[in-house]
């Protein structure tokens, strides 16, 4: 089971960390390593040598950005569907 940090509402291994690996950071979005690999590419990382790093505050702000983008489509397709249906 995994623990919460006091105060923050998170779980314990994101308390204080800078960035997290791919498995931490696919396990942070409830996604699996596998499905976290292929989106690599749109999520903002480094490379620190051979590894790959996810600055944690990077990733909160893409996240955000995705969910405000999808928000956006979700209202353009019921502005879209609403117009349609509307009586002429």
């Amino acid at each position: 089971m995994e623990t919460i940090e006091a105060g923050t509402g998170e779980p314990s291994f994101l308390a204080g960390r800078l960035a997290l690996r791919p498995r931490e950071a696919a396990r942070a979005l409830g996604i699996g390593e596998r499905t976290l690999r292929q989106i690599l590419p749109e999520i903002p990382h480094v490379h620190v040598g051979s590894a790959v790093v996810i600055p944690v505050d990077l990733l909160r702000e893409w996240l955000r950005s995705r969910a405000r983008a999808e928000q956006r489509r979700a209202d353009q397709v019921v502005h879209e569907v609403l117009a349609d249906v509307a009586p002429r």
